[in-house]
């Protein structure tokens, strides 16, 4: 299936592949239907491509890549909107905040996209404590994980 994205041009996607949130996201709503979008020049970062609206790509990571000690409880609603019956179904991403100054990027570690990877059905988790904040820079986490940076991830 070929897609319109504003970012990538037109991009050839597998049909098995696309993912659904049935809610669509805060802020989007209307955004039904996405895609994970990457490449080796954006690697780790991919983006999450709304197949509603071609001009939505929200640049998004495996947060577990900056923050290995990073943990949640998904919500019985939500584990049964997911439809997910093993944890190891899921697949966690969370979405990045690229502005000019690269160095300044944020991670949102307060609101997770959840996918259940068996049927494709995902939903942005916005989580009840205030462990996690809204916008992590992604620098001071680098900077910090290779010296005993444990906890950084949460406040």
């Amino acid at each position: 299936m070929i897609i319109p994205t504003a970012h990538f041009g037109e991009v050839e996607i597998d049909e098995a592949k696309i993912l659904t949130f049935e809610d669509g996201l805060p802020g989007l709503e209307e955004d039904t239907r996405f895609a994970i979008l990457s490449n080796e020049e954006s690697q780790p970062i991919s983006w999450l491509q709304s197949l509603d609206h071609p001009e939505i790509a929200l640049p998004v990571i495996d947060p577990f890549l900056l923050c290995p000690d990073y943990a949640f409880d998904v919500s019985d609603e939500d584990i049964e909107k997911l439809e997910l019956k093993d944890i190891h179904d899921a697949f966690v991403l969370s979405v990045l905040v690229i502005p000019k100054n690269v160095r300044d990027m944020t991670i949102n570690l307060s609101a997770p996209v959840v996918i259940n990877v068996r049927n494709g059905k995902g939903r942005q988790i916005i989580l009840d404590d205030k462990k996690y904040k809204v916008r992590v820079p992604v620098a001071q986490l680098l900077e910090q994980s290779g010296k005993g940076g444990d906890g950084l991830c949460s406040s």
